[in-house]
């Protein structure tokens, strides 16, 4: 099994400081018994100093902030969470970049299916995975299913779970649960892929 180096980069509105992306990271570390390098954009870096919420900056700025910091490495995985995958999805072009992991890719802006964002997918030059909850406003189930996707994406559904990947009392499963089989999946996914 390989162990490349996996950056994650946070989504839109939270850090790394978010609990679910804290345990996530620590989560994937322990499965693949291999660090989780946290890709903070640097907007997200002073909106944590300042306590200031922000939006981010226009997504072309983001590209090359995500690609500079694994330069020097000769080989890595990158992802991320909603926007960080999008991001991620756009360095595949790049020699070392190995294979890309999203969790919950914001296929569309909330409920607006036509400005939906496939053609990010569509220069991928990797295997892609894309984790997404078939509850997802940014990517449901019944819409995703139905777009033809790239041969090098993999989608695994996570029932019942939006795009924070919280699920309905009824599926009887907790947050960390949920965790746990993200961490598996994608562990599985790149012992497979990479």
């Amino acid at each position: 099994m390989n162990t490349f180096p996996f950056y994650i980069a946070h989504g839109a509105g939270a850090g790394h400081n978010n609990p679910f992306l804290k345990r996530l990271c620590e989560a994937i570390s322990e499965q693949r018994k291999h660090t989780v390098i946290p890709v903070t954009f640097s907007y997200m870096q002073e909106q944590e100093q300042s306590g200031k919420r922000r939006p981010p900056p226009r997504f072309n700025t983001l590209i090359p902030e995500y690609s500079d910091l694994i330069k020097h490495e000769q080989a890595c995985i990158v992802g991320g969470k909603s926007m960080g995958g999008r991001v991620a999805t756009q360095l595949t072009e790049l020699a070392m970049v190995k294979a890309v992991v999203c969790f919950g890719f914001p296929f569309y802006p909330a409920g607006k299916p036509e400005k939906n964002r496939l053609s990010f997918l569509s220069k991928l030059q990797v295997p892609c995975l894309i984790i997404q909850g078939t509850r997802d406003q940014l990517g449901s189930y019944e819409w995703v299913s139905q777009q033809p996707l790239p041969n090098l994406v993999e989608i695994i559904w996570v029932e019942g779970a939006d795009h924070d990947f919280k699920t309905l009392k009824k599926h009887g499963r907790t947050i960390n649960d949920t965790i746990s089989e993200l961490a598996t999946s994608t562990h599985n996914w790149l012992q497979a892929n990479t």
